[in-house]
């Protein structure tokens, strides 16, 4: 099946895989024929990861990465999970990337990856923005909310 972008870019910290993480990784599996996964370093985590509610509870770069990896293999055969060791990753720079998949959440990452990829003579990416996603309670699905009852 053809598919309507050749790659596509997207990174994230991706604690605790759930359904909210699920329906970026699938979408970015069906939409482009490779998929780039970014997953944020324990380096890049020891700076970004202090503000976060929990923060000693997410789980390590090597469980991440391959919960990443494992989900996402099941719908893409190119596929390249790696770590995040700034914000953006390749993204500014990859010549082949034509789609970017964020969470409503994440939405100005995108933006903001557009601006460098002009500043850098760059097509723009396609964004595609998934949006929240709920539990039967009707409360946010989140890593932070998953890792906060965990800690009960």
């Amino acid at each position: 099946m053809q598919k309507p972008y050749r790659r596509c870019v997207m990174g994230g910290t991706f604690d605790r895989l759930h359904q909210a993480h699920e329906s970026l990784l699938h979408t970015a599996a069906m939409m482009a024929e490779e998929v780039f996964v970014g997953v944020v370093s324990e380096e890049l985590g020891k700076k970004i990861f202090k503000n976060k509610d929990h923060a000693d509870l997410i789980e390590s770069y090597d469980m991440r990465s391959d919960a990443v990896r494992q989900y996402t293999s099941q719908y893409c055969d190119k596929l390249e999970v790696e770590p995040l060791y700034d914000p953006w990753g390749p993204a500014p720079m990859d010549k082949i990337a034509d789609l970017i998949v964020v969470s409503f959440e994440t939405r100005k990452s995108a933006h903001k990856i557009n601006e460098m990829r002009r500043d850098n003579g760059l097509e723009t990416l396609d964004v595609v923005i998934i949006p929240w996603s709920y539990d039967d309670n009707g409360d946010l699905i989140s890593s932070s909310r998953i890792r906060a009852s965990e800690s009960s």
